[in-house]
């Protein structure tokens, strides 16, 4: 069966014959499209390593048995951990491949740092919001539009950027979130 490239069922198809995954490896699994994460913890820094690894071999495996294959450019992993360790020293590998540590991801439109202190997304946000304010500002000192109508462009263009994920970023610091309360 042939299904067209960008049709609406491609991803469900996908996370069907993707979704075992999931029973080879102990990772916690995360799976949105075509974007699968792996989250793993352990309080003993070796320990966790070793066993990052081992459960790496095993999702390559599977990947290998099912036919697909991993992007090893776009594959990384964050290490959180209020210890100072330096995530250069963790190495994973997959496939004989090193994947790199990264600072800060991009996962569904959230911007994580691996100290979660919220500030690039806040930053982002504020970005967004005050193209989104400068919008709002010339509808109604040039346009002379409407309450109701500057009410319908807020949520449009600044609502949705405040509300989403707000149970995760909206924890931040007072500080960390002022220049959103001052936008």
């Amino acid at each position: 069966m042939r299904v067209p490239q960008d049709s609406v069922i491609l991803p469900f198809l996908f996370l069907i014959y993707i979704t075992d995954i999931i029973k080879p490896s102990s990772f916690h699994t995360t799976l949105f499209a075509d974007d699968i994460n792996l989250h793993m913890s352990n309080s003993c820094f070796n320990v966790l390593q070793t066993t990052v690894n081992l459960e790496l071999c095993k999702i390559d495996h599977w990947l290998r048995a099912n036919k697909l294959s991993l992007n090893y450019n776009k594959t990384g992993f964050m290490l959180l951990t209020s210890r100072k360790h330096n995530p250069a020293s963790f190495k994973v590998v997959i496939n004989n491949h090193n994947i790199s540590p990264e600072d800060n991801l991009k996962y569904l439109g959230v911007f994580l740092d691996n100290k979660l202190s919220w500030k690039l997304h806040v930053q982002k946000v504020k970005t967004q919001l005050s193209r989104a304010c400068g919008i709002l500002s010339k509808l109604k000192h040039y346009y002379n539009i409407t309450s109701p109508v500057l009410k319908v462009v807020y949520n449009l263009l600044i609502h949705p950027y405040l509300n989403y994920s707000v149970l995760n970023w909206g924890r931040a610091s007072n500080a960390t979130i002022q220049p959103l309360i001052r936008l």
